[in-house]
């Protein structure tokens, strides 16, 4: 909502009273049309009607739309779409545009493919920026071809050394206030909620009074927790993985938003408790909760998730509300977006037929965007030194003794038992024991097949949280990646040598993920942005998300999406052991089985 009150859109036309008080106030006139959409079926999502309708564009909003003829002399651009159907433009209600790519280019794919509204994730953002940039960064996006809106972390992802300091009451109230926010984004550490913490309490009712939602993310809560959960004011959740738990959330009176993603691919296992439940649809939203560049450009975007809908048997108008009507009334914004009607913004899709949920032509915000799936514009560019400063320079260098265990008290051949990370899906971990030998006071991994040495290492090389991952690809000597949700840097490897040297590499860089074997550099991918996210097209940045995976599903890594490992492996809300910068955590009970260390005493000399 915009500051101006409750329920007034930045950019509205609502009428305010002169200061004398004793006139009405003039309303601006009705812009003359710029373009006419004649000849094609309108999908009334509101009526549930497919229409013979025109529709009339000026000023980058829907002006009229009915069986009506305007006089030539107009000067409107008049567009002939018999046989064409008309939809409003996709919502995507729940994005992290940070996944390698930043989100101008998350944005031109999306636009691209007829998603002309992203409700996207500030985690990284306010994490590298804090909240002034943030915040510049918000309104400098604020004019792209399409709109993107924002959802506020309450918590990191992970344990951070100033976390009270930058997730202030006082910052996050500062940032729901903002126009450009819709939501409370998904509380991760829902556990704090069910234990009743007070300033997440606080945080919630303040959004609500705001009339902003709360998005929740209740992976594996059960249903007395959900309950807690609800009655708390969380209002929707996206990590369903079963019919049975949409069906409990909707039950308690949330929204749920159905996921199909490069993490997981849901959606057709959720799709038929919703098919057997149609007045359950209204509050059923479809996400892609960002997937990977190479899965994005293979599977589509939110247009790619209609047609799954449609291929499970959901009806047409169904499937189409749950991309434009349903997550506009969520967030409040459905004067503004989510159907073609006088009022709304111009964000109309022409399509072949209902069946093709992919946009022959784009037009958003009232211009004509994309075609074909091409842009018929390229996006603007923006001046990211503004926001993330120049390139990172760290001015330190990894050793290898860095990614020592050093193991006191054990005799020379002797062995010790190790707590290790086992890796059982790309994400979740098991915590497990293992014996190792231990040769000149630290703990030897070399004889041991499918481990792997790992560590949580601080951007400024101030601290190091060292220890053993199982599951990984176990014949990788060392890869390093500045890619994660702590905004540190994850190293895995066999070979100490290679970690460090992997490590300094992404140092060189600035940010991104290398890997080394025999010396060398044998994959590197530059994320200049944050360390977090690359300038480079999208197309771009598929092959070379398809160049890591390969990589190192050649040396040994089981699963699907590795970028998943990375983002994942220090945060403290999935099972069941993190590495972070407590060191070796156990979630469940936040306690540090194998605690992290200083590093200020091994960098004497550097800068």
């Amino acid at each position: 909502m915009a500051a101006g009150g409750p329920g007034v859109l930045e950019g509205s036309t609502m009428p305010r009273s002169n200061s004398s008080g004793d006139q009405p106030a003039v309303q601006n006139p009705v812009p003359e049309p710029e373009l006419i959409l004649q000849g094609a079926k309108v999908l009334n999502v509101y009526s549930g009607e497919l229409l013979d309708w025109d529709v009339a564009v000026g000023g980058g909003k829907i002006l009229s739309v009915g069986p009506f003829a305007l006089e030539p002399a107009t000067g409107a651009v008049r567009m002939n779409l018999a046989g064409k159907v008309l939809v409003p433009g996709y919502i995507e209600p729940h994005c992290h545009p940070w996944n390698i790519y930043n989100p101008l280019t998350l944005g031109a794919e999306a636009c691209r493919l007829g998603t002309t509204t992203l409700v996207c994730d500030n985690l990284l953002f306010f994490m590298l920026m804090g909240v002034d940039r943030f915040e510049a960064l918000m309104g400098a996006l604020s004019d792209t071809p399409i709109k993107l809106f924002w959802f506020i972390r309450l918590v990191p992802q992970t344990p951070m050394e100033d976390e009270e300091a930058l997730f202030s009451e006082e910052n996050l109230k500062r940032l729901l206030r903002n126009s450009h926010v819709l939501s409370v984004g998904e509380i991760t550490r829902w556990p704090e909620l069910v234990r009743g913490n007070s300033k997440l309490y606080e945080m919630i009712h303040f959004a609500r009074r705001l009339r902003k939602r709360v998005d929740g993310h209740t992976a594996g809560a059960k249903f007395e927790n959900l309950m807690t959960i609800a009655r708390t004011g969380v209002e929707s959740c996206h990590e369903s993985i079963s019919a049975e738990e949409v069906l409990e959330r909707l039950r308690l009176g949330m929204h749920v938003m159905l996921r199909q993603s490069s993490l997981r691919q849901d959606l057709r296992n959720l799709l038929p408790g919703i098919r057997e439940l149609p007045h359950a649809a209204r509050r059923v939203m479809l996400t892609t909760d960002s997937s990977t560049p190479a899965f994005q450009l293979d599977s589509g975007m939110v247009d790619g998730l209609v047609a799954i809908a449609l291929e499970e048997g959901i009806p047409p108008i169904e499937a189409y509300r749950m991309v434009t009507l349903n997550p506009a009334v969520y967030f409040g914004v459905e004067d503004r977006i989510g159907g073609i009607a006088p009022g709304r913004d111009a964000d109309i899709l022409v399509l072949s037929d209902l069946r093709h949920p992919t946009p022959e032509l784009v037009i958003s915000r009232g211009r004509t965007t994309a075609g074909n799936g091409r842009l018929l514009e390229p996006f603007p560019a923006l001046n990211w030194s503004r926001f993330f400063g120049e390139a990172m320079d760290f001015g330190w260098r990894a050793e290898p003794d860095y990614f020592d265990i050093r193991v006191d008290g054990v005799e020379e051949g002797g062995s010790v038992t190790f707590p290790v990370m086992r890796l059982l899906s790309t994400v979740i971990t098991r915590l497990e024991k293992a014996e190792f030998p231990v040769r000149e006071g630290v703990l030897d991994i070399s004889s041991r097949q499918g481990f792997n040495l790992a560590a949580t290492l601080n951007r400024q090389g101030r601290w190091i949280a060292n220890g053993i991952l199982a599951g990984f690809a176990d014949r990788v000597e060392g890869i390093a990646s500045t890619y994660n949700t702590a905004t540190e840097i994850i190293v895995i490897g066999r070979r100490p040598e290679a970690m460090a040297a992997a490590v300094n590499r992404v140092l060189e860089m600035g940010g991104g993920i290398a890997a080394v074997e025999n010396g060398r550099i044998v994959y590197e991918l530059a994320l200049p942005l944050g360390g977090m996210m690359s300038g480079r097209p999208m197309e771009e940045l598929a092959k070379q998300d398809s160049a890591l995976q390969e990589f190192l599903a050649d040396r040994g890594f089981p699963f699907h999406d590795p970028l998943y490992t990375f983002i994942f492996l220090p945060n403290d809300f999935l099972p069941e052991v993190r590495l972070n910068r407590l060191g070796l955590m156990r979630v469940k009970t936040g306690e540090s089985i194998y605690p992290a260390r200083s590093l200020t005493p091994l960098r004497t000399g550097r800068a």
